[in-house]
């Protein structure tokens, strides 16, 4: 297509954006996947540009939970690879710890980026399961694959 002048016309980008109700579905799921492990915690859904989706904090949960849910969102979805793979990353070259100057980042486990296909959505994190282990990573991964089962690719 070309415009009157002859240029060539730009197209305009199409972008997939997570829905508020699958958003707040899987952050259910994480909550409750949890709780079933005993943790209270509170977990954050991102879109792709970081913007919150959904929040949620157990009954009992300690309010700092909510920041560190957000960035382990916000950092999944930012950098789109699991923040326990950025704290690895990190550890390895020390140059990259700069990334975490950035708002909003961390590299502590528990948070996860959303996909459809190769194009990251979004990201989820949860704050409050007792460091060591991935358990908040696999409680981010139960809100995960929630979203993911209601996606259409």
């Amino acid at each position: 297509m070309l415009l009157a002048n002859g240029a060539p016309a730009e197209e305009l980008l199409t972008e997939h954006q997570l829905p508020f109700s699958l958003a707040l579905d899987g952050a259910r799921a994480a909550l409750d996947g949890c709780l079933s492990q005993n943790y209270r915690i509170a977990v954050t859904v991102v879109d792709r540009s970081g913007q919150v989706r959904a929040t949620l904090r157990a009954d009992g949960a300690n309010p700092h939970l909510l920041e560190g849910a957000l960035r382990k969102a916000y950092t999944a979805s930012m950098l789109r690879i699991s923040t326990v793979q950025i704290g690895t990353i990190v550890e390895r070259s020390p140059g990259a710890n700069g990334l975490m100057v950035f708002e909003h980042m961390t590299a502590l486990g528990g948070g996860l980026p959303i996909r459809i296909g190769d194009d990251v959505v979004g990201g989820i994190g949860v704050a409050g399961v007792p460091v060591g282990g991935a358990g908040g990573e696999g409680c981010a991964r139960i809100g995960l694959d929630r979203i993911v089962s209601r996606l259409i690719p």
